[in-house]
């Protein structure tokens, strides 16, 4: 019962500080966005949403799921030579991959530009290709402090000096008044490399001295198929989370893209804390489990995802209360936004209500199943979202997505009961 009780305190205490620190990262976010907002305006807005989609797929998929295997071989092993070995073959393996798919992303930007028929958004894919590397490393690097339950690390980098830098990147631009339509994402290119390379630097600099010590389990090939299907299912979210503006863009104006994305933003802070908790649980998820420590696991899901809810719920009350006056604060053009808005915070309260689905499927080996299931979802989003944006446009996409989201995690949580006995969701 003491374990319990500790286990709990810990991932309360350690939770806590997470989310300062990832609302602290998020406010400057926010700042980043208010000023693109209020600055350029909601065009260079729509703009930045469709290179930033580009970068967030091409980083995913550079990434082959090694961020989120990375914490579970880290979490599992004791021995700090293996660590170091881990990391570093992880590493170059994400550094390949991404120059690789940012080079291809890059010459096919004119061709992008010229399917969605937006001329402008040509440069801009161009500067998100040469971040994809950068974005990549700073999530596989982030994984090793993860892993290592140093989760106020982790959160400074990847939730606090991710946004800071380019926060401060744009305000240069806009001291030395630079108003290009690409400012944004070369705010975020700049920043990320300056985060990628201080992360790099602090881990070498923790490993350094210590010997790599090869394990003959860990070899690449290993790592690739251990892997894969994580990031199959992860890319399969993300492409899930982003399919609403990658279709709109075919059917809407950037300046309706920037009043949507900024709608997305705002509603996702529902789960700021579903993210906090599931960062502290997701490694202890792993390391129960794997150690036949069903009692543990089946508390510490219960707790975290009791913490996600009467944490989350608030957040989502007010949002949703007043989404008007939270619009307000970018410009009225953004008031427009207000019914996708509400839309979307349903999808983010039923990520929150369904607790940590997604680690416990990718940290009990269940990821194959969770690929199916996410799948499944996301052919019913397209096929919801193409047919909705015809008559609805905004509010049709954030209907599609919001389904598609809701039906992965509640057909999730349902299997993960009847299969691991786990019940994720809180009962009131």
């Amino acid at each position: 019962m003491r374990n319990i009780n500790t286990n709990k305190k810990e991932i309360l205490d350690k939770g806590l500080k997470v989310f300062s620190i990832r609302v602290l990262g998020y406010g400057f976010g926010f700042l980043f966005t208010l000023i693109v907002a209020n600055k350029y305006g909601a065009r260079v807005q729509g703009v930045f949403a469709i290179a930033f989609l580009f970068l967030s797929i091409g980083a995913m998929i550079s990434k082959l799921g090694m961020e989120t295997s990375l914490v579970k071989w880290i979490a599992s092993t004791l021995e700090i030579e293996v660590k170091k070995n881990l990391y570093i073959k992880s590493l170059q393996l994400t550094i390949f991959n991404s120059v690789l798919i940012g080079f291809v992303l890059y010459f096919l930007a004119p061709s992008i530009a010229l399917m969605y028929n937006k001329p402008d958004v040509e440069n801009s894919i161009k500067l998100a290709a040469l971040a994809i590397p950068f974005l990549a490393i700073l999530d596989v690097s982030g994984s090793y402090f993860k892993g290592e339950k140093k989760t106020n690390t982790f959160g400074m980098y990847f939730h606090f000096a991710k946004f800071l830098f380019p926060f401060i990147i744009i305000l240069i631009f806009l001291y030395g008044s630079i108003y290009i339509i690409e400012a944004p994402i070369l705010a975020y290119l700049i920043g990320l490399f300056m985060v990628s390379f201080v992360i790099m630097i602090h881990i070498f600099k923790i490993l350094k001295g210590k010997p790599r010590k090869i394990n003959e389990r860990f070899s690449f090939k290993f790592m690739f198929l251990e892997s894969y299907p994580m990031m199959v299912s992860s890319a399969i979210v993300m492409i899930m989370g982003w399919s609403d503006v990658f279709i709109l863009g075919f059917y809407a104006s950037e300046e309706q893209i920037g009043v949507y994305s900024t709608a997305i933003k705002l509603a996702t802070v529902v789960s700021f804390t579903y993210n906090a908790i599931a960062t502290i649980a997701t490694p202890k998820i792993a390391a129960y489990y794997h150690n036949n420590k069903s009692e543990e696991l089946k508390e510490t899901v219960a707790f975290s995802s009791k913490m996600m809810v009467y944490c989350g719920f608030p957040i989502f009350t007010v949002i949703f209360c007043f989404p008007e006056f939270i619009l307000s604060f970018f410009g009225e053009e953004y008031v427009a936004g207000k019914t996708v808005l509400r839309i979307l915070l349903f999808a983010q309260l039923t990520n929150v209500i369904t607790g940590p689905v997604g680690p416990i499927f990718q940290m009990t080996g269940h990821q194959k199943k969770l690929q199916k299931i996410i799948t499944m979802s996301l052919i019913f989003n397209i096929v919801l979202s193409l047919v909705l944006v015809r008559f609805f446009k905004m509010e049709g996409v954030a209907l599609a997505s919001a389904a598609g989201m809701m039906l992965w995690n509640v057909l999730g949580a349902y299997y993960i009961r009847k299969r691991l006995n786990i019940r994720t969701w809180v009962k009131f």
